[in-house]
């Protein structure tokens, strides 16, 4: 009887969630934050290897998405100092997801006149501006997002919406950015997507102040104030159990963001053809990333935070076996549709329960910068080892051949998963899960 009235409950809050704005907002958001992810990661591989370079320095050179995992050294900053101007008009959160957004718009378009083959230093600081702005976005995208998290439901719901909204606008830079560069190149395309980022600001401007902005209106006056304090708070909130927190989310997406200079270009290499690609990406990927989410956001409310973290930590390092798979299936068609199948439901299911995660870690005293740091600390491991990810394949080649070289850098990526099960286990045996 309890379980069906815990049942209707839930239910009747994922009912009143579902009318509220909020959550429908944050599908533009989300796609917004997710186009940029992309163009300075794996999609920009993808176009420097047309050009010729070598995957050891498009491994270097995406480097510059570690802008993502260092956001939280400004994030208090966004967090307390006021914009000139837009405050009074937009707010704390809008005015910075505003302004981040015509940057990069700004950005993209410069990247798009210089290229990488006739302007690669330009073309590399045009993108490292880019890369910034992207990471901006996101901090204010997500303390938005953080303090519109209000209950139950909204914890599975938000990172629901936010994450249908982020795999929609990585189906554009994934797939149909890669179709068009086939028919109108790479420069054009990146125009495209500039243009796009007219969606990310439409949602920002109908998005509303939140409340724990209203509360919180003062400026930091001080350093303790702005720096000091917001870190000291996320550790004495979390006690004990902190820097387990942070080891497991360190570790917890690893494979898949150390995968990511080596995937794009190891599709070319097995002679898999960008329009191929992207038309199974849009399609078939697409609807098992879709899947993934809802079954993420299922598991988050129905089976709670904790199974739905195990759930994600345990598929995701599975299906990199599959890209091993793949690396000597030479263009198998049904082999990649497969992995890509897999690997799209596993990160739809990790990625939702990692910002649940995330998300209940943060203070509302100090959500940009708590937020900030959870998702630095998150991406920063993975994104500065994956800037060595093409020197290992480029170094076992000699010994290995290409495509054998491709397969032991995935069986790799998927045994550095294996921590994040262990890290589960302690953060549960210290509490980190308890509902109090």
């Amino acid at each position: 009887m309890t379980e069906t009235r815990n049942l209707k409950t839930k239910i009747a809050g994922v009912a009143a969630a579902l009318q509220r704005p909020v959550s429908w907002l944050l599908l533009g958001l989300g796609f917004s934050a997710s186009l940029p992810f992309l163009l300075v990661g794996q999609t920009l591989g993808f176009w420097m290897r047309s050009e010729g370079i070598t995957l050891t320095l498009i491994s270097y050179l995406t480097g510059i998405s570690l802008m993502y995992g260092l956001k939280v050294l400004w994030a208090p900053w966004m967090d307390r100092v006021h914009l000139p101007l837009l405050y009074r008009w937009l707010g704390q959160r809008r005015s910075y997801m505003l302004v981040t957004q015509l940057v990069l718009a700004a950005g993209l378009v410069a990247m798009a006149v210089l290229g990488p083959k006739a302007h690669l230093i330009g073309f590399m600081i045009a993108a490292t501006v880019v890369a910034f702005a992207a990471a901006s976005q996101e901090i204010a995208i997500d303390a938005w997002r953080v303090e519109e998290t209000n209950s139950q439901s909204d914890q599975a719901l938000n990172p629901s919406f936010y994450s249908f909204g982020y795999r929609t606008g990585s189906l554009v830079t994934n797939s149909i950015v890669l179709a068009l560069s086939d028919r109108i190149g790479w420069a054009n395309s990146y125009l495209v997507i500039a243009a796009t980022l007219g969606i990310g600001v439409v949602s920002s401007l109908l998005a509303p102040r939140t409340a724990d902005e209203l509360r919180h209106t003062a400026e930091a006056k001080s350093a303790k104030e702005l720096i000091v304090e917001p870190f000291a708070s996320f550790v004495r909130h979390h006690g004990k159990a902190a820097l387990s927190v942070l080891l497991l989310l360190a570790l917890y997406r690893l494979p898949d963001y150390v995968i990511g200079p080596v995937v794009g270009t190891m599709y070319e290499d097995t002679g898999l053809s960008a329009t191929t690609i992207a038309a199974i990406r849009g399609t078939i990927g697409l609807t098992a990333s879709y899947i993934g989410v809802v079954v993420g956001g299922g598991c988050v409310l129905a089976l709670g935070l904790e199974r739905a973290l195990w759930l994600g930590a345990i598929t995701c390092p599975l299906t990199k076996l599959g890209f091993a798979w793949m690396s000597v299936a030479h263009g198998d068609i049904g082999v990649f549709t497969g992995v890509l199948i897999a690997d799209d439901l596993s990160n739809g299911i990790a990625e939702t329960a990692m910002i649940a995660f995330m998300t209940s870690l943060a203070s509302r005293d100090h959500t940009l910068t708590h937020y900030a740091l959870t998702y630095s600390v998150m991406a920063f491991t993975g994104k500065f080892l994956k800037l060595f990810a093409g020197q290992i394949v480029d170094g076992l080649t000699p010994s290995l051949g290409l495509f054998h070289a491709y397969q032991v850098f995935f069986v790799g990526a998927a045994l550095i998963g294996v921590p994040a099960l262990v890290l589960i286990w302690l953060v549960r045996r210290k509490g980190v899960f308890s509902p109090a």
